[in-house]
């Protein structure tokens, strides 16, 4: 089998794990990394035995031998290296959120097709057992064609530090950094439902005045200008709808179930449990599924790296994914305009 080789594109935080999934690929080698901060790639190449780190991310495209390349930017640098990579022939695996604008979304998917090239979005959660058996469930057709869901995720003091709290880096707070994860897992066990509609509120109003402990919090609430809650109501076009709700701060333990209603049975995530009528009783039936204690980033990169290999599809098109950044960006419009809006996906 031959060896696939890939790159690199910024050395923070995210980067490691991709790196520990390839590290897991024998018939993968890195052999490239680029970072803008000064000395961070060469730090990140020593520590991982990686043989070239550049600080211009364009020569790290200009070498003939890499066929693809992580993008492991910060949010706001996604776009423009996913759509250099794209056009110098790379396949591309872009960590999630695919940007964090529906503009910027709508121009990487439109270089993927323009160019023929694999674009690959980065939501592990796709690689989930359970939401793999969910989503063949409601594709058997068992449950009748879903009407109604809601998918919830919860952090109680769960805001992070970084380049994740500030606008300028991020391009949006909870929604876009732990809500893409509910979102898609949402579409992709409806089974990609088109958005028509959405309205939203946001909040920061924990992570900015509520009184620290002892030491503070991990975060600066001076810098934090995202934010850390957020609840939509979306329409499709098959008449379906989805509560949304997630947060990095809230009052509370739990926002609630994720679960799928259909006329025939539904479906409730974590744990995962079906429900439907059978031999004229109520019936609920738990799942036992393989071990979900699996490393999703190594299960990520070899899809990558193996649809490199076979010249096949994205494993996690793109085409899926920008619903996600429709949706985001309709909530964003809705929650500053105070009402509900009409989603699209731009030509």
């Amino acid at each position: 089998m031959r060896k696939v080789k890939v790159g690199v594109i910024g050395a923070g935080g995210i980067s490691h794990a991709h790196m520990g999934g390839y590290q897991q690929l024998p018939d993968v080698e890195v052999v490239a990394v680029a970072d803008v901060l000064p000395g961070r790639a060469k730090e990140w190449a020593e520590k991982y035995g990686v043989t070239r780190a550049y600080e211009d991310y364009r020569q790290l495209l200009a070498l003939d031998e890499i066929e693809g390349v992580s993008v492991c930017t910060y949010n706001r640098a996604h776009a423009q290296p996913t759509i250099d990579a794209l056009k110098a022939g790379k396949a591309v695996l872009c960590e999630k959120p695919m940007a964090p604008t529906l503009a910027e979304a709508a121009a990487m998917l439109r270089a993927a097709r323009e160019t023929g090239k694999m674009l690959m979005i980065g939501v592990h959660s796709r690689f989930s057992r359970s939401q793999q058996f969910a989503k063949k469930v409601v594709a058997s057709g068992e449950l009748g064609e879903i009407y109604y869901g809601e998918i919830v995720g919860t952090r109680r003091r769960g805001i992070p530090g970084g380049t994740f709290i500030q606008q300028e880096t991020a391009g949006g707070g909870a929604v876009i950094d732990i809500g893409v994860y509910s979102l898609d897992t949402a579409l992709d066990i409806m089974g990609q439902p088109k958005p028509i509609s959405v309205s939203a509120v946001t909040t920061n109003v924990i992570g900015r005045t509520h009184t620290p402990p002892p030491g503070g919090w991990h975060w600066d609430p001076a810098k934090l200008d995202v934010e850390e809650f957020g609840s939509a109501f979306i329409r499709f076009s098959n008449g379906a709808a989805l509560v949304f709700k997630i947060s990095w701060a809230v009052h509370l333990d739990s926002l609630g179930k994720s679960y799928f209603l259909g006329p025939k049975g539904g479906l409730q995530l974590d744990p995962l449990e079906i429900y439907r009528d059978e031999f004229g009783v109520l019936v609920n039936v738990t799942p036992k599924l393989s071990d979900e204690r699996i490393d999703r980033f190594k299960e990520e990169t070899r899809a990558f790296t193996d649809s490199i290999r076979e010249n096949g599809p994205a494993p996690i098109p793109a085409e899926e994914v920008v619903w996600t950044n429709v949706i985001m960006d309709g909530i964003y419009r809705s929650a500053a305009e105070g009402r509900e809006v009409a989603v699209s996906l731009p030509e």
